[in-house]
């Protein structure tokens, strides 16, 4: 009886070995038969590798988040092409504006390019950002178009800001100009359905509008010689009368200056008007826009 309580027992404690040498891998091994040294030296390696495999997901890891950062600060084909942030010291110059501005200078980029040239950029085949030229006059046809929509929106932007300096209108943009077309279209149509007579054009477009409201301040402003630079005197007449050639239907050779003496007046005052928007467009800094992103854009528009 008590040789058979000793061997339950024993066979008791081997059962819990087993048990636990089946959760313990490091038991198996020291129930194998390994010393305490042995077993360090057999995890020594497992170690290493888990080690090694740590540093390698760190460094996958750290590699695709760069990727992913430099993923996301690559500009997209859309975002490059898209309208970028343009202004004319705080008047911003819309996307509206601009194309309407492309559209009325392509036709000079293709009259200058076929000129200089001998280029049909009208032609399907047309390469719109081939170079021509040498030296400074180095360039290609959609950076001379994108350069010539600027200048000609700084020069219309100029006549605003003088016409704004006389009270003839509120600010130059163009929106508030889209915003006075629509209101004359609205006006002149109110006319007609009421059987009214409408003076002039009865409907605008943008292009048209834009013609009539720069001839409109331009004679706003020379009509008044009390506006900067409209006061003549007699010696200023005199000077461009005798710096210029005047004819008079049935007068042979120069008109005497008594005849064309109005016309003489206008045209000085139109001439010293030009100078006036170009020194204001000249105050309009565009070296600050994004003439890369323009370029591009305007390659997009050109198709």
């Amino acid at each position: 009886m008590f040789m058979r309580t000793k061997l339950l027992a024993s066979q008791r404690v081997a059962t819990r070995c087993d048990g636990l040498g089946s959760r313990l891998p490091g038991a198996r091994i020291i129930m194998a038969g390994m010393t305490q040294s042995q077993q360090h030296r057999g995890l020594r390696p497992l170690a290493i590798v888990v080690a090694a495999v740590a540093v390698v997901t760190i460094v996958v890891a750290v590699a695709l988040v760069m990727t992913q950062r430099n993923a996301a600060s690559k500009p997209t084909t859309t975002q490059t092409t898209a309208f970028p942030t343009v202004k004319f010291g705080t008047t911003v110059v819309t996307e509206a504006e601009f194309r309407q501005a492309l559209k009325t200078q392509r036709t000079a980029a293709v009259s200058h390019f076929k000129q200089q040239y001998d280029v049909d950029l009208n032609d399907e085949d047309a390469d719109w950002t081939k170079t021509y030229g040498s030296g400074d006059e180095r360039t290609t046809p959609v950076a001379w178009l994108v350069r010539q929509t600027v200048e000609t929106l700084r020069t219309r932007h100029a006549a605003y800001l003088v016409g704004e300096s006389i009270g003839d209108v509120p600010n130059d943009s163009y929106d508030a100009i889209v915003a006075r077309m629509n209101a004359a279209n609205k006006a002149n149509a109110r006319k007609r359905s009421d059987g009214k007579i409408v003076y002039g054009r009865s409907t605008y477009d943008i292009d048209v509008y834009l013609d009539y409201e720069l001839t409109a301040l331009k004679n706003s402003y020379i009509d008044n010689s009390e506006n900067p630079g409209m006061t003549l005197t007699d010696a200023d007449v005199q000077a461009y009368y005798d710096a210029h050639d005047w004819t008079v239907e049935g007068v042979d050779g120069k008109a005497p200056l008594a005849d064309v003496k109005a016309n003489v007046k206008v045209q000085l005052r139109e001439e010293r008007y030009r100078e006036i928007v170009a020194k204001k467009a000249a105050t309009i800094d565009v070296s600050g826009l994004p003439w890369k992103r323009l370029t591009a854009y305007t390659r997009a528009w050109l198709g």
